[in-house]
């Protein structure tokens, strides 16, 4: 059985996910995870500390989901591994009804001004992915397997971060997984 701090967080997470951080209220957060209100201060001193936590074990999954095996899979090609970070986006979009988005990108929209205690975890996680996508392009234009249309590693990987995030965005806006779809076709074309 969970302990009271998980679901708090595992009821958080949903919330935040389906509501934004704003949107959601303590009060949604003790009647979604069961918890009363003093348990809740006994782990978290804030909101914004429990935003905080959940943010760190988002990232923790996403690296675990998505991350390593796509762009962390040494057995696949590094072409192969960026268009699996899509694809698995892509399938997370579809299963979810093209309604939820991304977690980071969702928060970083409603946050990025308001909360720059929240906002600095996700700019590293976005950080961190530049980085992991740059590095496949980088052994992709080693092997010879990437021409990357002649722009260079660093100047395509925030790009194609930035590509994902907008066809995430456009996917949930839209409710239809067309904006993700073409995403990969011009993902195909920028990598070469």
């Amino acid at each position: 059985m969970a302990s009271n701090k998980d679901r708090i967080m595992e009821a958080a997470m949903d919330l935040f996910h389906d509501h934004g951080f704003q949107g959601t209220g303590l009060e949604d957060i003790l009647s979604s995870s069961g918890v009363c209100k003093s348990n809740f201060y006994y782990h978290f001193k804030s909101k914004e500390e429990l935003g905080l936590k959940v943010i760190e074990r988002k990232v923790q999954e996403m690296r675990q989901a998505v991350l390593e095996p796509s762009l962390g899979n040494a057995n696949l090609s590094p072409k192969q591994r960026v268009l699996g970070l899509f694809e698995r986006m892509l399938s997370f979009c579809e299963e979810h009804a093209c309604r939820k988005g991304c977690f980071f990108g969702n928060l970083a929209l409603e946050l990025s001004d308001s909360s720059e205690e929240l906002r600095k975890p996700l700019s590293r996680f976005f950080s961190e992915m530049e980085a992991e996508v740059e590095s496949c392009l980088q052994d992709g234009r080693k092997r010879g397997e990437l021409s990357l249309q002649g722009l260079t590693p660093v100047e395509l990987a925030t790009p194609i971060v930035s590509l994902l995030q907008g066809g995430m965005l456009l996917t949930k806006a839209h409710k239809d997984s067309r904006a993700m779809r073409d995403s990969i076709k011009v993902l195909t074309i920028c990598m070469g």
